[in-house]
C-alpha cells in the first residue's frame, strides 16, 4: 500500500479517530486505526468494540491496500511532521512514514494485518436529519446533568424521544437535579424508538460537527448512528428503563420569583467564596424585599448578598446546592430567569422569562 496525502489533513481525521480507539490496552487491535486505501481514497476507521468511526477523503493513490496501525502512536508521528506532502508506504509490516522532497525524516511503524481489524456495525434503520445548531444546543443543555453513579447506570446518559406533539425532546438526571429540552425541528422527525445515549457519543458528535448545516440520525435497538460532516460515527446504547421525567416536573405552580440572571450570578459567584466544599449548601431566603443568599462555612466564615427580585408569594427559606443553580443559569439566553415552586421542599423549576423550549428542576437539600 501507498499512498501520497497533505499532513494537516490527515492528522486532523486521526485525532477524531483516535477518540473510538481503545485506550486500555495498547497492544489490542482496538487501539489501532484501519487504513484502507482504493482509488484515490482513504477510508479511516476505528472502534474501542462500543463505539465506531468512519471517513473518507481524497489522497493519491500510488499502490491500492489496506493496514492498520496504532492509532495513538501514529498520531503523535503526524503532528511531529511539517505541514506539507507526506509519503505513506507499507512494506513488511511496517508503515513508511516520510515527507514529500525531504530525505531526513523517516517513519517506521509497525503494522497489524486489515482482516484482523474487527467488523463495524452497519445501520439498518433509516436516518433522519435535524439542524446541527439546534441539536447541539439540545446537548448542551441536558448533558451537564447525568448520573456518575454505575450503580444506576440507566441515569449515567441523555434520555432522547419524540413526544406526542412532535418535538425531540432530550433529558438528563442524576436523581437531585433535571435537565430538559424540547424542540420541535423544522425538519419532520419520523418515530423511533426512544433510548439512553452515552454521553462520551454525544461529547464526540459535537467535536465533529461544525454547528453548521445538518446532521443525520438514525436509533436502532441496541445502536445510535449519526451522519455529520462526512463522518459516521455510532454507540452502543445504554439499557435499562429511564424514569418518567414527566412526572418530576409539576404541571402547575403556587409561587413564582422573576430575577435578573445576571445579578442572580454574581450573587451565587460572591456566596460560594464562603460555601462549604463538600456540601456546596446555600440558602434562598424570598421574600417582599427580594432575594437574600447565603452561605456559611464554620473554617472560614459567612456571607449575604441581596437580591431584587419580583415575588408576592410568603417568607420561605430553601437550602439547595448552589452549583447546581449556576450551571443552568450560564446556559439561559435570556435576560431573566423565573424560578418556581409549589412548597419549600418540592422541587423548584427554574426556566428562562420569557419561557422557551427548555427548563430545569432542582431537589432542594435538607
Amino acid at each position: 500500500m501507498k499512498f501520497i496525502c497533505q499532513r494537516d489533513t490527515i492528522l486532523s481525521e486521526i485525532e477524531h479517530a483516535n477518540s473510538f480507539t481503545s485506550q486500555r490496552n495498547a497492544l489490542s487491535i482496538s487501539s489501532n486505526v484501519l487504513l484502507e486505501n482504493y482509488q484515490n481514497t482513504l477510508t479511516i476507521k476505528s472502534t474501542d468494540t462500543k463505539m465506531g468511526f468512519t471517513t473518507s477523503f481524497p489522497v493519491i493513490t500510488e499502490v491500492p491496500g489496506a493496514t492498520t496501525v496504532t492509532c495513538d502512536r501514529f498520531q503523535s508521528i503526524l503532528k511531529s511532521l511539517p505541514s506539507s506532502d507526506l509519503i505513506f508506504n507499507e512494506e513488511d509490516g511496517r508503515l513508511n512514514i516520510g515527507v514529500s522532497g525531504n530525505e531526513n525524516i523517516k517513519f517506521n511503524l509497525k503494522t497489524i494485518d486489515a482482516d484482523r481489524f474487527p467488523e463495524l456495525v452497519t445501520c439498518d434503520t433509516p436516518y433522519f436529519s435535524v439542524s446541527q445548531r439546534d441539536f447541539f444546543d439540545m446537548i448542551h443543555k441536558t448533558s451537564f446533568s447525568v448520573g456518575t453513579d454505575e450503580s444506576k447506570f440507566f441515569l449515567t446518559g441523555v434520555y432522547m424521544e419524540k413526544n406526542s406533539d412532535g418535538q425531540l425532546v432530550m433529558v438528563s438526571t442524576d436523581g437531585k437535579r433535571l435537565s430538559c429540552s424540547r424542540k420541535m425541528f423544522e425538519q419532520e422527525i419520523p418515530d423511533f424508538r426512544s433510548c439512553i445515549i452515552p454521553t462520551k457519543f454525544l461529547n464526540q458528535l459535537m467535536s465533529i460537527g461544525s454547528g453548521e448545516g445538518l446532521i443525520s440520525i438514525a436509533v436502532s435497538s441496541s445502536y445510535i448512528f449519526a451522519d455529520v460532516n462526512g463522518h459516521v460515527i455510532y454507540s452502543t446504547l445504554i439499557t435499562g428503563t429511564y424514569p418518567a421525567y414527566q412526572r418530576v416536573i409539576p404541571s402547575s405552580f403556587s409561587h413564582e420569583c422573576t430575577i435578573r440572571v445576571s445579578e442572580l450570578l454574581d450573587g451565587l459567584a460572591q456566596v460560594s467564596l464562603c460555601v462549604d466544599t463538600n456540601s456546596k449548601k446555600i440558602f434562598i431566603d424570598l421574600g417582599r424585599n427580594g432575594i437574600l443568599l447565603s452561605s456559611e462555612n464554620a473554617e472560614i466564615g459567612d456571607a449575604k448578598v441581596m437580591i431584587n427580585c419580583e415575588y408576592d408569594g410568603p417568607d420561605t427559606t430553601i437550602p439547595f446546592n448552589y452549583s447546581f443553580l449556576q450551571t443552568p443559569l450560564k446556559l439561559m439566553e435570556t435576560e431573566n430567569v423565573k424560578i418556581c415552586f409549589n412548597s419549600p421542599n418540592a422541587a423548584l423549576v427554574v426556566q428562562p422569562e420569557p419561557e422557551r423550549d427548555y427548563l430545569f428542576v432542582i431537589m432542594p437539600m435538607h
